[in-house]
């Protein structure tokens, strides 16, 4: 099977018009550049949407490419324009965040995932001079995949792969978590992905929660003296990624739902009438799980972090 084979036809059209986008610059390559172009050009899938919400418009992503790279004297024919050594590397990117996600094609959210992974190419560096982070884009697209119970971005959900969507969508869970905890839940379908688990557990929404740039949490970390990049890497240790393919798709575990149903009764003794990334956060350190054990380890006990949620009037 070769690697676009995997691509379902919003992917297919955006390599086409990539090539487009080079033919137009007059240049014998398509660059990771170009691959943008593309994705925004395409319109209608999650890519082109996360992008027009992070304010890309193809205008001026086309000043930036030819500002930055310019235009070339190429003569070359479509048929000759060839793949960059950076484009095959996010294509190769994006069929892993595909299988990360326990997804058997390749759209364009993995495309743009790719191209955030990857991380050093002129496509990446043009998105960030547009002031529009990398990591913004990545929670931007887990975000709207969380959310996504339907579409024609790849095959209709089936009943157990939309377990995560349907509990994300319940009033205890998914109405009363503000944006931020509602971030963090979409990330941590993607946590799961990468570690090749089937179900999304507490110690995902830790990481989730950690990788997050919520103020709650830094000031909650802070308080504790504890460092988010040390505390993610003990996380990985304890949970290390599961080895071989996985054979079925993420689904919610039971104690996620616990952690997120006594994160709700959290909130309600504080007469929140949302759930806070702090409430999660004391929820899976008050419950069984490899998260609490992880925060117990550097301090961070239930009693430790109520006394600052509490200082904090979370």
């Amino acid at each position: 099977m070769g690697p676009f084979d995997r691509f379902n036809d919003r992917a297919k059209r955006t390599l086409a018009l990539a090539q487009d986008e080079a033919v137009r610059l007059h240049h014998n390559y398509i660059g990771v550049e170009h691959l943008l172009l593309g994705l925004v050009r395409e319109g209608e899938g999650v890519a082109a949407r996360v992008l027009d919400s992070l304010g890309v418009e193809l205008s001026k992503l086309r000043s930036s490419v030819e500002f930055i790279v310019g235009r070339g004297d190429a003569t070359t024919s479509p048929s000759e324009i060839t793949l960059s050594p950076r484009t095959k590397r996010v294509i190769e990117l994006a069929i892993l965040e595909a299988r990360k996600l326990g997804h058997s094609h390749v759209g364009t959210e993995h495309l743009l995932l790719g191209i955030v992974s990857e991380g050093q190419s002129v496509g990446a560096g043009i998105l960030e001079s547009l002031d529009v982070g990398l990591e913004q884009v990545r929670h931007r697209v887990i975000a709207v995949l969380g959310k996504q119970a339907s579409g024609d971005e790849g095959p209709r959900p089936t009943a157990s792969s939309t377990s995560f969507i349907a509990a994300a969508q319940s009033p205890m869970a998914h109405d009363r978590l503000d944006d931020s905890s509602k971030r963090a839940l979409a990330r941590a379908y993607w946590e799961a992905g990468r570690a090749n688990e089937e179900k999304i557990m507490p110690h995902h929404l830790l990481l989730a929660l950690v990788a997050d740039d919520d103020a709650w949490i830094r000031g909650m970390l802070a308080e504790s003296s504890i460092d988010p990049v040390d505390l993610a890497a003990r996380i990985d240790a304890a949970a290390p990624a599961r080895p071989g393919p996985r054979r079925r798709p993420i689904t919610q575990d039971l104690a996620l739902l616990n952690v997120i149903t006594r994160a709700a009764s959290l909130a309600a003794e504080r007469n929140h009438a949302l759930v806070r990334s702090g409430h999660l956060l004391l929820a899976i350190a008050e419950t069984q799980n490899v998260g609490a054990t992880v925060l117990a380890s550097v301090g961070a006990t239930p009693q430790r972090i109520r006394q600052i949620l509490d200082r904090m009037n979370g």
